[in-house]
Protein backbone atom coordinates (compact mmCIF):
# COMPACT_ATOMS: atom_id res chain seq x y z
CA UNK A 1 0.00 0.00 0.00
CA UNK A 2 2.89 2.34 1.14
CA UNK A 3 4.74 1.48 -1.97
CA UNK A 4 1.74 2.25 -4.48
CA UNK A 5 1.02 5.61 -2.81
CA UNK A 6 4.71 6.60 -3.30
CA UNK A 7 4.52 5.91 -6.75
CA UNK A 8 1.30 7.53 -7.10
CA UNK A 9 2.42 10.96 -5.35
CA UNK A 10 6.26 10.64 -7.59
CA UNK A 11 3.69 10.44 -11.05
CA UNK A 12 1.78 13.19 -9.96
CA UNK A 13 4.52 15.57 -9.17
CA UNK A 14 6.27 14.47 -12.69
CA UNK A 15 3.64 15.04 -14.52
CA UNK A 16 3.52 18.77 -13.04
CA UNK A 17 6.93 18.83 -14.29
CA UNK A 18 8.01 20.40 -17.67
CA UNK A 19 8.84 17.65 -19.77
CA UNK A 20 12.72 18.63 -21.16
CA UNK A 21 15.26 19.40 -19.09
CA UNK A 22 15.33 23.50 -17.80
CA UNK A 23 18.84 23.50 -19.59
CA UNK A 24 17.96 22.77 -23.13
CA UNK A 25 14.37 24.33 -22.60
CA UNK A 26 13.58 27.74 -23.90
CA UNK A 27 13.09 30.58 -20.74
CA UNK A 28 15.45 32.13 -18.54
CA UNK A 29 17.29 28.70 -17.67
CA UNK A 30 18.15 27.91 -21.05
CA UNK A 31 21.76 26.96 -21.65
CA UNK A 32 23.13 27.73 -25.11
CA UNK A 33 26.23 25.21 -23.93
CA UNK A 34 24.37 22.62 -23.21
CA UNK A 35 21.98 23.22 -25.91
CA UNK A 36 25.33 22.93 -28.62
CA UNK A 37 26.16 20.24 -26.41
CA UNK A 38 23.42 17.98 -27.52
CA UNK A 39 22.69 19.40 -30.77
CA UNK A 40 26.29 19.99 -31.99
CA UNK A 41 27.17 16.67 -33.90
CA UNK A 42 23.74 17.38 -35.78
CA UNK A 43 25.16 20.31 -37.18
CA UNK A 44 28.36 18.93 -37.78
CA UNK A 45 26.44 16.23 -40.28
CA UNK A 46 24.93 19.17 -42.08
CA UNK A 47 27.68 20.93 -42.71
CA UNK A 48 29.17 18.37 -43.85
CA UNK A 49 26.87 17.31 -45.65
CA UNK A 50 26.65 20.02 -47.76
CA UNK A 51 30.58 20.06 -48.65
CA UNK A 52 29.89 16.40 -49.60
CA UNK A 53 27.19 17.06 -52.21
CA UNK A 54 29.31 20.25 -53.22
CA UNK A 55 32.54 18.10 -53.77
CA UNK A 56 30.48 15.06 -55.24
CA UNK A 57 29.43 17.23 -58.14
CA UNK A 58 32.81 19.32 -58.91
CA UNK A 59 34.87 16.59 -59.08
CA UNK A 60 33.18 13.86 -61.22
CA UNK A 61 36.34 12.81 -62.30
CA UNK A 62 37.29 11.01 -58.90
CA UNK A 63 36.97 7.77 -58.72
CA UNK A 64 33.60 6.04 -57.21
CA UNK A 65 34.94 4.38 -54.35
CA UNK A 66 36.34 8.31 -53.37
CA UNK A 67 32.91 9.62 -53.92
CA UNK A 68 32.06 7.48 -52.26
CA UNK A 69 33.43 8.36 -49.09
CA UNK A 70 32.91 11.53 -49.69
CA UNK A 71 29.09 11.07 -49.58
CA UNK A 72 29.17 9.12 -46.88
CA UNK A 73 31.16 11.20 -44.59
CA UNK A 74 28.05 12.65 -43.15
CA UNK A 75 26.86 9.57 -41.36
CA UNK A 76 30.10 9.61 -38.66
CA UNK A 77 28.72 12.56 -37.55
CA UNK A 78 25.40 11.40 -37.62
CA UNK A 79 25.88 8.76 -35.45
CA UNK A 80 27.70 10.62 -33.30
CA UNK A 81 25.08 12.80 -32.69
CA UNK A 82 22.47 9.64 -32.13
CA UNK A 83 25.22 9.03 -29.70
CA UNK A 84 24.32 12.22 -27.81
CA UNK A 85 20.74 11.67 -28.24
CA UNK A 86 21.14 8.72 -26.47
CA UNK A 87 23.12 9.96 -23.52
CA UNK A 88 20.88 13.29 -23.40
CA UNK A 89 17.73 10.72 -22.49
CA UNK A 90 19.70 8.19 -20.70
CA UNK A 91 20.44 11.16 -18.36
CA UNK A 92 16.74 11.92 -17.70
CA UNK A 93 14.01 10.62 -15.26
CA UNK A 94 11.57 7.54 -16.13
CA UNK A 95 9.02 9.29 -17.62
CA UNK A 96 10.76 11.87 -19.95
CA UNK A 97 13.12 8.92 -20.60
CA UNK A 98 9.80 7.14 -22.07
CA UNK A 99 8.40 10.15 -23.61
CA UNK A 100 11.60 10.78 -25.60
CA UNK A 101 12.05 7.24 -26.57
CA UNK A 102 7.85 7.23 -27.58
CA UNK A 103 8.51 10.14 -29.87
CA UNK A 104 11.71 9.04 -30.95
CA UNK A 105 10.15 5.65 -32.21
CA UNK A 106 7.40 7.55 -33.29
CA UNK A 107 9.52 9.73 -35.77
CA UNK A 108 11.61 6.99 -37.17
CA UNK A 109 8.68 4.63 -37.78
CA UNK A 110 6.64 7.34 -39.43
CA UNK A 111 9.72 8.61 -41.91
CA UNK A 112 10.02 5.26 -42.86
CA UNK A 113 6.25 4.80 -43.69
CA UNK A 114 6.36 8.36 -45.54
CA UNK A 115 9.53 7.36 -47.67
CA UNK A 116 8.24 3.69 -48.15
CA UNK A 117 4.83 5.35 -49.66
CA UNK A 118 6.60 7.62 -51.73
CA UNK A 119 8.64 4.67 -52.61
CA UNK A 120 5.41 2.67 -53.96
CA UNK A 121 4.24 6.64 -55.19
CA UNK A 122 7.45 6.40 -57.32
CA UNK A 123 6.55 3.75 -58.69
CA UNK A 124 3.42 4.40 -60.43
CA UNK A 125 4.64 7.45 -61.86
CA UNK A 126 2.48 9.58 -59.78
CA UNK A 127 5.76 11.62 -59.02
CA UNK A 128 6.77 11.91 -62.02
CA UNK A 129 6.59 15.88 -62.38
CA UNK A 130 6.95 16.90 -58.66
CA UNK A 131 10.29 17.33 -56.43
CA UNK A 132 9.46 14.00 -55.00
CA UNK A 133 10.54 12.26 -57.41
CA UNK A 134 13.61 10.74 -56.13
CA UNK A 135 12.26 10.47 -53.03
CA UNK A 136 13.08 12.68 -49.82
CA UNK A 137 16.52 12.75 -50.23
CA UNK A 138 19.04 12.79 -47.03
CA UNK A 139 18.42 16.61 -45.79
CA UNK A 140 14.20 16.23 -46.39
CA UNK A 141 14.37 12.79 -44.64
CA UNK A 142 16.27 14.34 -41.54
CA UNK A 143 13.51 16.89 -41.57
CA UNK A 144 10.63 14.33 -41.72
CA UNK A 145 12.17 13.01 -38.49
CA UNK A 146 12.38 16.48 -36.86
CA UNK A 147 8.42 17.53 -37.55
CA UNK A 148 7.43 13.55 -36.95
CA UNK A 149 9.37 13.78 -33.26
CA UNK A 150 8.35 17.29 -32.66
CA UNK A 151 4.43 15.89 -33.30
CA UNK A 152 5.29 13.05 -31.69
CA UNK A 153 6.41 14.77 -28.45
CA UNK A 154 3.65 17.09 -28.36
CA UNK A 155 1.22 13.56 -28.70
CA UNK A 156 3.18 12.21 -26.36
CA UNK A 157 3.52 14.88 -23.47
CA UNK A 158 -0.37 15.62 -23.76
CA UNK A 159 -0.86 11.69 -23.00
CA UNK A 160 1.32 11.99 -19.91
CA UNK A 161 -0.45 15.19 -18.65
Amino acid sequence: MLDNMTSTLYTVSMLNQPILPESVRPGKNYSFAADMKLNAWALVAVAVSFVARSLVQHHRDWGAALQSVVALAPLLPSLLYVRSIARWIGGMDELQRRIQLEACLFATTATVFLRTSLDLLDGTGTLQSTRLQHGLGWEGTFAAIIVFYILGSAIFNRRYR
